[in-house]
């Protein structure tokens, strides 16, 4: 089959990949922090090492910070939970995913925060301004995406931190005459799931407070997998209580880092294949995957724009995209070509919602969905090639 569903998550994954998972499953599969033996250290140090090495790649300065889950999802959910208060106002947008909009949604109609949900320009940008202008007194929390897993568009993270950096001095200057609110500092959650290991993403640099990104997806690694990396200055509550072995004797959770976030047996051998999958992109360079990619997304805006009776959505231009390109075919179901897709051309995309209702409702395809095309490293020409012609041949029935 031809996979050009990489946004869900990247198929193949590198070999080294493959080989990291088997080789710790025959070798060195102990339970991480809980025992003494050799192999029980040999685990920690494949997760020590792993948590260094994607620390690094998205410049975490201190790899402590950075701690694993499941997947992007259970990491927005820790940030989001594990940060607000009663009475808190969060600002997001349109183009996020479910796992920003259920979790902020939930605490809403609870009465524990209030929410104001940004609108997109056309292409699926969030721009700064349009936060700036919903932040109030009472916003402590910023959570935009990265890059929209629908159109795939890249949002300007450095000019919406900056303008978040200038309203928390103004907050601070202010803060000495206006005692209501006096630690009601803003911070900037980034949801990372379609863009770690295909953006250049540095933490510290960016001015990003709480990253959030899967391991199964850009990273390569295999799915089981996500991280969630925490500012030093951010103190998050624990979402999660129980063994970490560290401070055994206490009834309380470990107040530090990553112990208090990291309940339970880790997946180490998923970790251990994530490891690999970092490994892999710093070997072949990400500003060379990422050039390969945006390449065949720029012969896609191209060929497709080009096909009567074919929609397509974000921007044209491929420099702002993430590996996605999302299209319709007239009024027929997004769904149903995928599926003709996959039947009649052996072809693997994703049609429906996507898990992000208000980025169709933004876009006017709510009831017919879309369909995505998404690539990854491995991704060849012949492929691309063969998604066209498959294009066009239904636009014409």
């Amino acid at each position: 089959m031809i996979y050009l569903d990489n946004s869900a998550t990247t198929f193949p994954k590198p070999q080294s990949v493959i080989e990291a998972i088997s080789g710790f499953m025959r070798n060195t599969c102990a339970n991480p922090g809980r025992s003494g033996h050799k192999m029980a250290q040999e685990t920690n140090r494949e997760i020590l090492m792993a948590r260094m090495e994607l620390s690094e790649l998205l410049g975490v300065q201190n790899p402590m910070q950075t701690v694993f889950t499941k997947n992007a999802s259970e990491a927005l959910n820790m940030a989001i939970n594990g940060y607000l208060s009663q009475g808190d106002h969060v600002v997001t947008s349109c183009m996020e995913h479910n796992s920003v909009l259920r979790p902020l949604h939930f605490l809403e109609e609870e009465g524990f925060i209030s929410l104001t949900i940004v609108d997109s320009d056309d292409e699926g940008f969030v721009h700064a301004k349009d936060i700036q202008k919903a932040i109030n007194w009472e916003t402590t929390l910023v959570a935009v995406t990265h890059a929209s897993n629908l159109t795939g568009s890249i949002n300007d993270i450095e000019e919406i931190a900056d303008m978040i950096r200038k309203e928390n001095e103004s907050r601070t200057n202010n803060s000495r005459t206006n005692n209501s609110r006096t630690n009601n500092r803003i911070a900037l959650l980034v949801d990372a799931a379609q863009t770690a290991g295909f953006a250049d993403i540095d933490m510290t640099e960016m001015g990003i407070d709480l990253l959030a990104g899967a391991g199964h997806k850009c990273l390569y690694g295999p799915t089981g997998t996500g991280f969630l990396c925490v500012n030093e200055h951010i103190k998050l509550r624990p979402v999660y209580r129980g063994g970490t072995g560290s401070i055994s004797e206490s009834l309380e959770q470990p107040d530090f880092m990553p112990d208090m976030l990291e309940t339970g047996t880790l997946n180490a051998a998923g970790i251990a294949g994530l490891r690999a999958g970092v490994a892999y992109i710093r070997e072949n360079r990400i500003e060379k995957l990422r050039e390969k990619q945006q390449n065949h997304i720029a012969r896609l805006i191209r060929e497709l724009s080009s096909i009567d009776g074919v929609t397509l959505f974000g921007t044209r231009n491929a420099s702002k995209r993430a590996g996605a390109v999302a299209i319709n075919i007239r009024d027929r179901d997004s769904q149903e070509i995928t599926h003709l897709l996959s039947s009649e051309y052996d072809i693997a995309t994703r049609g429906g919602k996507h898990c992000a209702p208000l980025a169709h409702i933004r876009m006017g395809t709510l009831e017919q969905g879309m369909v995505r095309i998404s690539v990854s490293s491995f991704t060849t020409d012949n492929d691309i090639e063969s998604v066209i012609q498959a294009v066009r041949e239904l636009a014409q029935e």
